[in-house]
């Protein structure tokens, strides 16, 4: 097994995780915990392929290469069991830049994208920055303290204009783990309103024990006409700064449009460092994805024992999925202002408040506990300390 252990400076390195939030938060104090990526190296074997790629010495434009929609078919299929075909996909930098051409070419301005509270903030600038009206129905909060989609009120809110739906499975940050049940009732409701639906999957790789992640590949029938899904490497295997991703498209007229937009748009280059990366990530490095999840299911289970001892009142959303936790700390602070003062400035960590995440979750807290477990022990000592200040 690989060291997961090992506590790795990153600061100096123009991480936007670590030298992004001190240069946004004004000091050098706090454990950035806030943005999702995660502290741990790389896979050997890949850093080896981007060795190969820096000892060639040159580094020019670069090709997608042919084991790039292999590698994609043979992940969905060993790790998720769908079956997909290689002319399904189709290469993209980034995630976010899929969603504005996505959105830019299957929308027009004034129409309205659906994209529920909490997001991922990028995926609402992907929709309003285009002048589209951003429609943003909360998840709702169960009794068993999981959050769920009101179907009542998503059939409140559509009408004609509505022209598309985004995603997040697993979600982020409440970080469910979808059933299928969930996913054909969702697809059942795009398919009546003529919606296409695009779905982020980029969380996929990570579940905790006794959750099994569904990608809406699987789900048949009609809504596969409609169906936009989009993943990446970056999170699975920790190399978000080699941007690379990719669409999986399985109607051919749709996926031709999509490919033209990305055309016309100026983004169908591919880069050499990502590109070294897929030829090897998803053939040879599946270990390390399920090394991971063991660190970060142990983490979990270590921060849901430690954190009430300092926050008794605080509620921990259980974690299906995903390197990251949901915390709900209305109950501990008076506002979330009180609460990031209090973390920030007393305790010297950063975590993403809820507000981040829109509208409706002020004094909730996304963590990342994609680290090393001695970083949570000094996070859980620095809030103590704060706590008997």
């Amino acid at each position: 097994m690989l060291d997961f252990s090992k506590v790795i400076d990153r600061r100096g390195t123009d991480s936007y995780k670590w030298d992004g939030s001190d240069r946004a938060l004004g000091n050098t104090e706090c454990i950035q915990m806030g943005c999702a990526d995660m502290d741990f190296e790389a896979a050997p074997e890949l850093v080896d392929a981007l060795r190969a790629v820096v000892e060639h010495k040159v580094y020019g434009y670069a090709t997608l290469s042919p084991e790039f929609a292999q590698g994609v078919v043979s992940w969905y299929s060993t790790r998720h069991h769908v079956a997909i075909k290689p002319e399904w996909v189709l290469h993209s930098p980034r995630i976010v830049v899929s969603a504005s051409v996505v959105v830019r070419t299957l929308s027009q301005a004034g129409d309205k994208v659906i994209l529920h509270t909490p997001y991922y903030p990028p995926l609402d600038s992907a929709t309003q920055s285009q002048e589209r009206v951003a429609v943003e129905p909360p998840l709702v909060l169960r009794e068993d303290g999981r959050f769920a989609i009101d179907f009542e009120q998503l059939e409140s809110i559509v009408d004609e204009s509505t022209k598309l739906m985004i995603f997040v499975s697993p979600h982020n940050p409440t970080t469910r783990v979808w059933t299928r049940a969930e996913l054909e009732q969702l697809a059942a409701f795009c398919v009546k309103h003529k919606l296409y639906l695009f779905v982020d999957e980029i969380h996929c790789d990570f579940t905790a024990p006794g959750h099994e992640f569904i990608s809406m590949l699987d789900i048949k029938g009609p809504i596969q006409e409609r169906l936009i899904v989009v993943n990446s490497a970056a999170k699975s295997f920790n190399i978000m700064g080699c941007a690379i991703s990719y669409l999986i498209i399985p109607n051919d007229e749709l996926r031709h449009t999509i490919e033209q937009a990305f055309v016309k748009a100026g983004e169908e280059d591919t880069n050499i460092f990502g590109n070294a990366l897929m030829k090897v990530a998803y053939q040879k490095c599946g270990y390390y994805v399920d090394e991971v999840n063991a660190v970060i299911n142990a983490n979990d289970e270590f921060l849901r024992e430690q954190l009430p001892t300092v926050f008794p009142k605080a509620k921990i959303i259980p974690r299906e999925g995903s390197y990251l936790m949901w915390l709900d700390l209305r109950d501990e602070f008076a506002s979330e202002q009180e609460m990031q003062d209090f973390l920030i400035n007393k305790a010297h960590i950063f975590w993403l408040e809820g507000s981040h995440f829109g509208s409706h979750f002020d004094g909730y807290a996304r963590v990342n506990i994609g680290c090393p477990r001695a970083t949570l022990e000094e996070m859980m000592r620095r809030l103590r300390a704060a706590k008997s200040a």
